[in-house]
């Protein structure tokens, strides 16, 4: 594997020199060369000319069908039309001006349609919504503490930051896993009000509210499990979340910054079953450019409205990324539209565990709406710590595979 592997990354330093050299030049002035971690890989990352539709060329001119689509912001594709046109005629009218303006209530509206919320509010990414949303969720429950799950990503503030990706000799009981900061700077003031629960382990949870009887605000998740490839909630795993919520006067937060386009039209709460109390979105709901919301019931937003909770942002619904959301909600993201990407999204399933079948893989492919991942895992992961499992030689010979034959698999295998 090792010989096999190490050929495939020859090729692929081969094939992208000048990337190479563009990475070169962006380390003097950029820490690791790029402007966020995740996009950071050895022997270096491609660097990006051009993209359109489904697929994109490297500054090597080499050409990609593009399965990564900016980490999930791009369910849109590349340049769609419809959101060009949007944002070519709000340029000309101007871009951002402090004010409120009518596309503010529109997009609201197209939200509130499809999701199980009746007030929003909006922001530029995926990292502010959930920031806010578990703040309004300590003010409406008078509470510190949030429970998220270990080997969730839910943005870079304090409380995200939080048992992202922790070593195994930090996990703590399987029960009750420790609170491990995401590297330097999280405050332990921060570690102190965030409770690690177990994925798919509702004894886990119910253990840690146990523990901190009246204390815990709020349980923050994405509804399946992300950056670990793609770890599905087992049959009555969210139900029993909501249940454990309403028992202890808790508010249960569905982070679905990269579920919410991708599962179904009216997100995880319609393919689940299960209505949470705020939900947070952001990624593809932009058409690719930033955009965020986070919504909830009118007496939970009221906090806002009666200024017991305080929100805002420079940048919050300037025209051109909300007129992005619009022509992305009401020409790309239809019913329609959602049942034929479907469609594709079962042909391509079934072709991977054809093909995982064929090759006797020790592997499996996981799949939800129009969200996949070839696992190398034996079985079905329930949680981090098996994905922690994964033989990450042979997903590297995979990735880089893939990318010499001109595919960009799902993002790098710790992602």
């Amino acid at each position: 594997m090792h010989d096999a592997l190490q050929k495939e990354i020859a090729t692929y330093e081969k094939r992208t020199r000048k990337s190479a050299v563009a990475h070169q030049r962006a380390l003097e002035r950029i820490p690791l060369g790029v402007a966020s971690n995740y996009r950071h890989y050895e022997p270096y990352p491609i660097f990006v000319q051009d993209g359109k539709g489904s697929r994109i060329h490297d500054v090597d001119g080499n050409e990609y069908i593009d399965h990564n689509l900016c980490f999930g912001a791009l369910m849109a594709g590349h340049c769609h039309p419809a959101v060009v046109q949007a944002v070519e005629q709000k340029l000309h009218q101007g871009t951002t001006f402090g004010m409120p303006h009518e596309q503010e209530w529109e997009l609201a509206e197209e939200i509130s349609k499809r999701y199980p919320v009746e007030m929003v509010r909006f922001g530029s990414s995926g990292t502010e919504v959930t920031m806010h949303a578990c703040r309004i969720a300590r003010a409406a429950t008078g509470r510190d503490k949030i429970l998220k799950f270990e080997g969730s990503y839910h943005g870079l503030h304090d409380t995200a930051l939080v048992s992202v990706k922790p070593k195994a000799e930090d996990y703590g009981d399987p029960d009750a896993p420790s609170s491990v900061p995401a590297g330097g700077g999280v405050p332990k003031s921060a570690l102190e009000n965030v409770v690690v629960a177990s994925f798919n382990n509702l004894k886990s949870v119910e253990h840690r509210f146990e523990q901190y009887p009246g204390q815990i605000a709020a349980i923050i998740l994405e509804p399946i499990l992300m950056n670990v490839g793609l770890c599905l909630p087992q049959p009555g795993f969210l139900q029993g979340l909501r249940d454990i919520c309403n028992k202890n006067g808790a508010l249960l937060i569905f982070d679905e910054v990269k579920t919410g386009a991708k599962l179904a039209w009216g997100g995880a709460s319609e393919f689940f079953g299960v209505k949470p109390d705020l939900i947070c979105l952001a990624k593809s709901i932009g058409g690719g450019l930033p955009l965020g919301a986070f919504g909830a019931s009118r007496a939970v937003m009221d906090l806002i409205s009666q200024h017991k909770v305080f929100h805002g942002g420079t940048y919050n619904t300037n025209r051109v990324a909300m007129a992005a959301g619009l022509a992305t909600f009401r020409e790309v993201l239809t019913r329609e539209n959602y049942a034929h990407v479907g469609n594709l999204s079962k042909q391509l399933t079934e072709g991977y565990r054809a093909i995982v079948k064929k090759c006797g893989l020790l592997a499996y492919v996981a799949s939800a709406g129009v969200n996949g991942a070839l696992m190398l895992y034996p079985k079905e992961i329930q949680n981090y710590r098996d994905w922690t499992k994964i033989d990450v030689d042979l997903w590297r010979h995979y990735w880089f595979g893939m990318v010499n034959r001109g595919v960009l698999a799902q993002p790098y295998w710790w992602d």
